[in-house]
């Protein structure tokens, strides 16, 4: 559990760094809905938040040359279950299902790319880790404006 928390602790010193400078502009544009998609600052800083995403990503899970194959595998795994949340609003049961289909999709394909089963573990909680660690990170910095 201590270990967990460490590592916790360590993310979010790590988002915090990445995001000191760019991060509470595109919240805010993105939260507002301010931005639209023909909008060519919002898909830049889209991009931007998809390249700090893609760091988080390495360095949660450590990888290395030899994971080369693993943004093969995860941006395919990471579209469908994407679109699965969007198409499953209003029901929530049919959302968990499609979400559990995929996972046990791509699991076989993580393995032979992480190997280790925690690695694979972690791929599971990253889009929640990143978007919480975000989350808290704009919390941070709305606090920081309003004083």
């Amino acid at each position: 559990m201590d270990a967990r928390r460490n590592e916790l602790t360590k993310m979010k010193l790590l988002i915090s760094h990445i995001f000191r400078k760019s991060l509470i502009i595109l919240a805010f544009l993105l939260v507002s809905g301010m931005a639209r998609a023909q909008n060519p600052q919002r898909v830049e800083r889209l991009a931007r938040l998809q390249g700090l995403k893609i760091e988080f990503i390495n360095r949660y899970l450590k990888l290395s040359s030899a994971d080369s194959g693993f943004w093969q595998v995860y941006s395919p795994y990471n579209m469908e279950m994407r679109r699965a949340k969007l198409n499953s609003t209003d029901d929530i049961i049919g959302m968990e299902e499609k979400v559990l289909t995929i996972r046990k999709k791509y699991q076989p394909e993580f393995r032979k790319i992480l190997v280790s089963e925690d690695r694979v573990q972690k791929v599971y909680t990253i889009d929640r880790e990143f978007n919480k660690l975000v989350r808290e990170e704009m919390q941070k910095r709305a606090e920081k404006i309003r004083q």
